[in-house]
């Protein structure tokens, strides 16, 4: 009887799951972009209680409804909402494509920086810019920092980038803002600084560039922000690109600062080719640049170094020069639906040849030097060798997790001459876990472990080997409450350990000559550090396109190993190490609000922070303080102490149309209070009368006012653009680089301080372009930078290039 009951029951369920099978339906499809047909990956698809997202390999998507009537809504961020009625036939398959259009307003443009998942720009909780790849070709920046200059709150100087004044003048030192490349760190890890045409400009979809701490989600280098850089995948159809370009240098405004004739006219002519496609199941993204510069600048020796009154070889001319080839490959192969592959490579080298200042007192009886001329050493001169090989896994689970493994590989060979060579292995390894809780309400986590190792070896760091291992763990939590409130929470674990050898020595020179009794020799031992830091924001929507934001995060940054121990002459001065360097700590917090509008068919945001950032310890570059020899004549990474830097961050940007005349904007002033906050302090004192050119309670290396406008306006294929930079006066610098003229047979920098004291109401640099469409796969541009032809030094001692006309053309096919 029990075994009768039990088969009755078997066979009930039998046909009720196979009645409940007969009455659904599948419906599948791909959604993809309707101006490319790239396919989107991700894409949210509601159905009453079903919520699923298009895969992360083809955009293709499956459903199985019951049968009758449905209404699918399809949602991504930066795009129109498209909704879909279907009716399902029990035991059917319907197939329908979906295309959605691009979201026509500027505040939905998605952003990844901020916590790694895709945000609309006016969510994020932090300040945030984003640059186009059109202003990079608008502009002819064939490297990154050129591009970085038109955005406001940003300020370049010789190979560094400074975020709201976070940092000064640090030529080839340490870098507080991290540069990432495709998520991995771009930065030459023992001396933590970005070689810029490294970075391949021709293949960018998108730069983002976070102001404010950020060392919670990327650690050490994110101190003072990060800067981004994705590159674009292939679409549907191939795309490539061949770009060429050339520069020629007007006279100088003053005749009398002209060196050059027709066979040493400076110059400068690179070639750029990008190529993406789509090979079955890889992608790949292909990219070269080759560049070429003879520069403005000019050095000159002296026919014997070591004589009392040296006198400059006016047969030793020795222009400037560098010239750059690099190839980047990157590929993507989609195994599956779960499961990527990716390799990407970039191979860099070049050699240059450079200067950091223009000339000083001219010699007794040498040449009678101008402006674009100079006798200092060039600061490096040599060849250079860079390889980066970066393999990553990523991999989506069954429940929704994403994993992501990727390594890195960066090898540097920078062969330099004056006993300025290095040579780095550094190794690097990262685990990210992605999740967004639906059943939670959408809360993201993004959570991850890093590993890396530096080897370093050269000729800079003393001709010692260093080894300096990192590990760190990170979790960030975002949610979104009431559909307004965004609140995001992070926290990062570090631990920094350096191997050095037992001990080093170094010699300390001036003017190219060794120092009597200048010889150091100093005793090491390992270091060992950890510290946690943690970071909160909030973002609120207070009406249709208004954003409220407030943030606060710490900052942390532990010495890299050139800052810690570089031992070198440039320009004339020693450099030395400081195995005493301590790491520096801090925080930053802001308040802000962005303002979205459109006028017509033009829309923009206005977008204004206040923001306030304390450093504890700073490290910054200047003249070292014991020095036996009674001049500031070796300089070095030190702890300056405790520092405060407040200030206004306001910019607009925009696009569209008014009328047939289409209009893109990007502009900004900030303002800046960068001060010490011990000022009463008996060594800030000390250091302020012996080093600064300012008694006033101010750091160095900063312009207290920035203003930036870049715009430009097409009609039928003309354009015309229009860029202004205006920087106020550097009150601040190295007393030492200000050259008091009554101790000028001791200080060779006398002409610096006669330029600050001509220039001193501040520069105003002026660029113009105009571009023409000659086809639809062709497109010629001329450019006229420094439009007045005037002689400004944003990097005190070092003149940036006269009146130069740039010819740019466009193949795209």
């Amino acid at each position: 009887m029990t075994i009768k009951y039990i088969n009755t029951l078997f066979v009930i369920l039998i046909t009720f799951s196979l009645t409940l099978a007969q009455e659904k339906g599948t419906i599948t499809g791909i959604v993809a972009d309707s101006s490319g047909q790239e396919s989107l990956l991700g894409v949210n698809i509601n159905c009453g209680q079903v919520n699923i997202t298009s895969d992360y390999i083809e955009g293709k998507y499956t459903l199985e409804l019951l049968a009758g009537e449905h209404q699918l809504t399809f949602s991504y961020l930066g795009y129109a909402s498209v909704v879909k009625n279907v009716t399902i036939v029990a035991g059917k398959t319907v197939v329908m494509n979906v295309d959605m259009r691009e979201e026509a307003t500027i505040l939905q443009q998605a952003t990844v920086t901020s916590s790694k998942f895709k945000k609309p720009l006016g969510e994020v909780t932090v300040s945030l810019a984003i640059i186009s790849p059109d202003l990079l070709d608008n502009t002819n920046s064939s490297s990154v920092n050129q591009a970085l200059e038109k955005v406001p709150g940003i300020n370049t100087m010789g190979d560094q980038v400074t975020i709201r004044g976070g940092s000064g003048f640090a030529q080839g030192t340490g870098s507080r803002v991290l540069i990432l490349m495709d998520d991995m760190p771009a930065m030459q890890a023992d001396a933590g600084l970005p070689n810029w045409r490294d970075l391949p400009t021709e293949n960018i979809q998108q730069m983002e560039v976070l102001k404010g701490a950020a060392s919670a989600l990327y650690g050490s280098s994110a101190m003072n922000g990060v800067i981004n850089i994705r590159t674009a995948l292939p679409t549907a159809k191939p795309f490539t690109k061949v770009s060429i370009f050339g520069t020629l240098y007007n006279d100088p405004k003053n005749k009398r600062n002209k060196w050059w004739d027709n066979n040493s006219m400076p110059f400068e002519m690179g070639l750029q080719l990008a190529h993406r496609r789509k090979i079955g199941k890889f992608d790949v993204v292909l990219g070269s640049s080759l560049f070429y510069n003879q520069s403005y600048m000019q050095g000159y020796r002296y026919v014997d170094p070591n004589a009392i009154s040296p006198v400059l070889d006016s047969n030793s001319a020795d222009q400037g020069y560098d010239r750059k080839a690099r190839i980047t490959i990157n590929a993507r192969y989609r195994h599956s639906e779960n499961l990527i592959f990716t390799l990407n490579t970039n191979i860099n080298m070049g050699s240059q040849n450079s200067y950091l200042f223009h000339s000083r007192v001219p010699a007794p009886n040498g040449p009678d030097l101008g402006l674009y001329e100079t006798d200092f050493e060039p600061a490096p001169k040599g060849q250079n060798f860079r390889m980066t090989i970066d393999p990553a896994l990523t991999y989506f689970d069954n429940f929704s997790n994403r994993h992501r493994f990727q390594f890195r590989y960066f090898y540097i060979d920078n062969n330099n001459e004056g006993n300025q060579s290095n040579a780095s292995n550094m190794f690097y390894g990262e685990y990210q876990y992605m999740r967004r809780f639906e059943q939670l309400d959408g809360l993201e986590v993004v959570a991850g472990a890093v590993g890396s190792t530096i080897i370093s070896s050269s000729e800079v760091y003393s001709g010692a080997t260093y080894q300096h291992t990192n590990f760190a763990a990170y979790l960030q939590l975002d949610k979104k409450f009431f559909k307004k409130l965004n609140v995001s929470l992070g926290m990062r674990y570090e631990l920094n350990s350096t191997k050095y050898p037992d001990s080093i020595h170094y010699q300390i020179r001036f003017g190219g000559q060794v120092i009597p009794n200048g010889d150091r020799h100093v005793a090491l031992r390992d270091t060992i550090e950890h510290k946690p830091v943690f970071r909160a924001g909030l973002s609120y929507q207070i009406a249709k396109g208004t954003f409220l934001r407030a943030s606060w995060g710490q900052g942390y940054r532990f010495p890299t190993v050139l800052e810690k121990f570089i031992s070198t002459t440039a320009g004339g001065i020693s450099i030395t190490p400081n195995p005493d360097l301590v790491s520096e700590s801090g925080w930053s917090a802001e308040f802000g609000i962005k303002q979205g509008f459109k006028i017509g068919k033009w829309q923009g945001f206005l977008d204004i922070a206040g923001f306030w950032t304390e450093y504890e310890n700073m490290m910054e570059f200047q003249a070292a303080r014991d020095n036996p020899f009674g001049l500031p004549i070796a300089f070095q990474v030190q702890n300056i102490g405790n520092t405060r830097i407040t200030g206004v961050d306001m910019s607009i940007a925009g696009e569209g149309s008014v009328g047939p005349v289409k209009i893109s904007l990007i502009a900004g002033y900030t303002f800046l209070n960068p001060e010490y906050k011990d000022f009463n302090d008996s060594l800030v004192q000390a250091d302020i009368k012996q080093f600064s050119t300012s008694t006033e309670n101010i750091l160095k290396y900063r312009n207290r006012h920035t203003v930036k406008f870049d715009g430009q306006a097409t009609y039928k294929g003309i354009s015309a653009g229009f860029t202004l930079q205006y920087l106020s006066f550097m009150e601040a610098i190295d007393k030492f680089l200000d050259g008091d003229p009554t101790m000028s047979a001791q200080n060779p920098y006398t002409n610096i301080h006669y330029f600050r004291e001509q220039y001193d109401q501040g520069t105003l640099v002026l660029n113009a372009r105009v571009a023409y469409q000659l086809a639809k796969f062709v497109k010629v541009s001329v450019l006229v930078n420094n439009l007045l032809n005037d002689e400004f030094a944003i990097q005190p001692g070092k003149l940036e290039a006269p009146r130069n006309y740039a010819l740019r053309a466009d193949f795209t096919f």
